[in-house]
């Protein structure tokens, strides 16, 4: 029969072995929590710098349409050009938008006219839906659109 003293030391060294092993999953899990959160940062930063160039970007572009945009080279010209229409076009729909508001639509005159919108469950109830004014209450007046015009 083995000797007592064995048995222990055999349970001694099992109970270090795993010991050992455990402790040295920790230390990889815990180097492994470390690199994880590591690439999170500099994924993050990696984000930030990309942020901050794309918005350079856009400040170059801006600027240069600013300051080219009566004669902008090469390329940039059909650019510009697009730009500009663009413009134009915020421009003549907020008019229109604002004139529609006031009541003085494409034929002048106040003629009031309600919008309704019906879902189909208001339907079958015979609700009341959304009015004109709920449509156009949230659009820029026309010093607003020409404000927003000269500045794009």
């Amino acid at each position: 029969m083995a000797d007592i003293n064995e048995i222990k030391g055999v349970i001694l060294n099992t109970l270090g072995t795993v010991a050992g092993k455990t402790r040295d999953f920790a230390e990889k899990a815990a180097d492994k929590a470390k690199d994880v959160a590591r690439v999170a940062k500099l994924n993050m930063e990696l984000s930030a710098e990309k942020d901050t160039i794309e918005k350079a970007y856009l400040e170059i572009g801006r600027l240069y349409y600013e300051t080219r945009k009566s004669s902008p080279d090469g390329f940039f010209v059909q650019l510009c050009d697009e730009i500009t229409l663009a413009n134009e076009n915020i421009a003549r729909i907020l008019s229109e938008l604002e004139a529609l508001k006031t009541g003085l639509g494409a034929k002048g005159g106040g003629v009031e006219v309600e919008f309704t919108e019906v879902s189909a469950d208001e339907e079958k109830a015979g609700g009341e839906g959304a009015t004109e004014e709920d449509f156009v209450k949230d659009a820029p007046s026309a010093e607003e659109a020409s404000g927003t015009a000269e500045e794009s």
